[in-house]
């Protein structure tokens, strides 16, 4: 199906350049066939029709950033209730699973207001958007990935810490520490309330467009929860009633604290009726949220509320809806940053990275990265699970999904001990019962009092390292590899637009704590595994560090030059890693070629770890060499600090002739001269 072209920007006119909420640094423009999106997408089967076979759905091609196009099986999944999505026939909403990359899941939804959009979580590509290319231009669209589009950060989430106020939102004492989900989906029911302000703003205060408005929040709201936690989120039946268009007439003060919550709550009560809806939120566009925590199904569940600058785009959605959602469903917040530190809940370096962390929003120097990844942490995981099991179970409605989990089949040797300020690699393997695409993360589970992340290192206790998006490999290495090879943090600590802030090694004595959680990244409904070894538990993972100095690479660290074909002595710092408690009798060296990001070159299988052995380099011209010298039955390692340069053997060959002798050479007698040749860079 050729729904999308790509589009000459130029010949694109913009009325108002206020028209453009949506502005990544990078994209790709394309032109929209309208008629045939719509009756394709107006065509498709309903979820229930796939949902144990999402090969059976029909397949639609989109338009990648990159100038790719990816396949995708699709499917209509409603984020309206019946009544409600027969109100508004015009807007619909569509889930997928990728064909292209099977990691990744599509939320689409489609309206003559806005046009295509459509929100892509892939572990391969990252996060992708197709959003108009201006309001009121529903023939253009761009297609963007989400770290692609940098924008300034005001917001503030209000939600107090410590979260649970007297009466409000109280934790129900439920202990799960390895909680799994998505063998079934819960459905709530969500009744969102809007500001006239935040009406003017994305709707100009049209009741369609203002609704349609709402859908997309809500169905790339549902597109994350669902994958993370098996939860969906449907719009009430009469939400249309408390979608308010005029400032002056509106219920609200457009304020955003804890005496709005209590209105919105009063407000959806009055309007829609208290049994008429799980969980309530108000969209305003006040620059701020706030919410109760773990309200949902309870007296305060409409006590959520959140605004931004742009209301629009997965900075509204994610980084700030989904957060303050995140809470009313029991998460706390996770961040240790010294400026806006969360006290009990604080495993995330800095400013955090994760939904319930405030990416973006800390000061500068605490801020890891601009905005939110769309994952949980795994103490979010656990917060919203134990609650979904107590006071979250009293309303909505669970129903299976036709999934089963992935199971962990290996997380490696728990408790070694390993040298201070030393890397270091952690790796687990799963299988996915159903052979879905799974995915896995290494997240730290250290809690301490708050801090800079980069003085983390000199604690005992602190939280050393940020969450990352999802992985294909089981293999996490901490800190990243481009951490290590760039020598960070360093006397210049990277900036938060590069990715390599909030990871710093231990430089004392101390033990470290670690949660592995497996993801199958299944549409409609994912299947998550978390904990020390899998569901229900109780195992801590965790690595000890010892001894009073780092296990390092001395030569080659950097400047050298080597010619190819040569042997030259490799050596290493043991710092008594041969001895207990490390017990490493052997290493393996390993060359790198790109500057230490990866090491395909093994010099040595197996060399005593005695510090020095002398191995053959080989005749391949580089300036980005670097060494790593790794133990065998441990986790440990070091590369050369700095490149050194590798200069191939001039190809060829060289002649050796014997020594001068006189010969004679009566006829018909023959004398014979024996010529020795060797062979340079190679050549025969």
């Amino acid at each position: 199906n050729y729904f999308f072209s790509d589009a000459v920007e130029s010949r694109i006119t913009v009325s108002n350049s206020k028209d453009r909420a949506i502005i990544p640094v990078k994209y790709r423009t394309l032109s929209v066939n309208n008629t045939s999106v719509k009756n394709f997408l107006w065509s498709l089967p309903q979820e229930g029709q796939v949902m144990r076979n999402h090969n059976a759905a029909p397949v639609m091609e989109l338009p990648m950033p990159d100038g790719s196009m990816a396949q995708f099986h699709v499917w209509k999944t409603s984020v309206q209730a019946p009544s409600l999505e027969a109100k508004f026939p015009e807007i619909g909403t569509f889930t997928g699973q990728g064909i292209t990359d099977p990691y990744a899941t599509i939320r689409i939804d489609y309206s003559p207001y806005f046009g295509f959009r459509a929100q892509i979580l892939s572990a391969v590509t990252g996060r992708i958007y197709i959003d108009p290319y201006a309001v009121h231009n529903t023939t253009n669209v761009i297609s963007y990935y989400h770290a692609d589009n940098h924008r300034s950060r005001h917001f503030s989430c209000l939600t107090p810490d410590p979260e649970v106020t007297a009466g409000r939102g109280v934790i129900p004492g439920v202990e799960n520490a390895g909680p799994c989900r998505g063998t079934s989906l819960r459905t709530y029911r969500l009744a969102i309330a809007c500001t006239g302000e935040y009406a003017q703003a994305v709707g100009g205060g049209t009741a369609a467009a203002t609704h349609a408005a709402i859908v997309t929040s809500t169905n790339r709201i549902t597109g994350v929860y669902e994958v993370e936690l098996a939860i969906r989120l449907t719009l009430i039946d009469n939400n249309n009633l408390i979608e308010y268009l005029d400032p002056a007439t509106d219920p609200y003060t457009n304020l955003i604290n804890t005496g709005q919550l209590n209105q919105n709550t009063t407000n959806i009560n009055a309007v829609i009726g208290v049994n008429n809806y799980d969980i309530g939120h108000l969209f305003t566009s006040n620059d701020n949220g706030v919410a109760y925590l773990a309200s949902v199904c309870g007296p305060n569940k409409g006590g959520g509320a959140t605004g931004a600058q742009v209301l629009v785009g997965d900075g509204y959605d994610i980084d700030y809806v989904a957060h303050e959602m995140g809470h009313q469903f029991g998460a706390p917040h996770t961040f240790n940053s010294a400026t806006c530190a969360s006290p009990g809940g604080s495993y995330e370096p800095g400013g955090g990275t994760t939904i319930m962390a405030y990416a973006g929003i800390c000061a500068a120097a605490e801020n890891i990265q601009p905005n939110s990844d769309p994952i949980f942490h795994p103490n979010s995981f656990d917060a919203i699970s134990n609650f979904l099991l107590a006071g979250g179970a009293s309303c909505g409605v669970s129903a299976p999904n036709g999934n089963n989990l992935p199971v962990i089949t290996s997380m490696g040797t728990n408790n070694l001990n390993i040298p201070i300020n030393t890397p270091f690699t952690l790796t687990a393997t799963a299988t996915d019962p159903d052979g879905d695409a799974i995915t896995y993360n290494w997240d730290g589970w250290d809690v301490g009092a708050a801090g800079t992340w980069i003085s983390a290192s000199a604690s005992t206790t602190r939280p050393l390292f940020r969450s990352r998006l999802s992985k294909v490999s089981g293999s996490r290495t901490f800190p990243d590899p481009r951490v290590i090879a760039a020598n960070y943090p360093g006397l210049a600590a990277p900036s938060a637009m590069d990715g390599l802030r909030g990871e710093v090694l231990p430089t004392v004595a101390r033990t470290m704590k670690f949660r592995l959680t497996v993801r199958d990244n299944r549409a409609g409904g994912g299947g998550v595994v978390s904990g020390g070894d899998g569901c229900g538990s109780t195992e801590i993972f965790q690595v000890n560090t010892s001894g009073t100095a780092p296990f390092t690479v001395a030569v080659p660290n950097g400047g050298e030059s080597y010619a190819g074909n040569t042997t030259q002595t490799i050596t290493w710092n043991v710092v008594g890693t041969d001895a207990a408690p490390f017990n490493v009798a052997n290493v393996r060296v390993l060359l790198s070629t790109d500057g230490g990001l990866t090491f395909p070159t093994v010099l040595s299988a197996s060399t005593p770890n005695d510090g020095s052995e002398a191995l053959s380099i080989p005749n391949t011209a580089t300036t980005t060499a670097r060494v790593k010298v790794e133990a065998l039955g441990n986790i440990f390692f070091d590369i050369s600090n700095q490149n050194f340069t590798i200069t191939a053997a001039v190809s060829g060959f060289g002649l050796t002739t014997p020594a001068a002798t006189n010969v004679a050479c009566p006829a018909p007698a023959t004398a014979v001269a024996t010529l020795a040749t060797t062979s340079n860079g190679g050549y025969t």
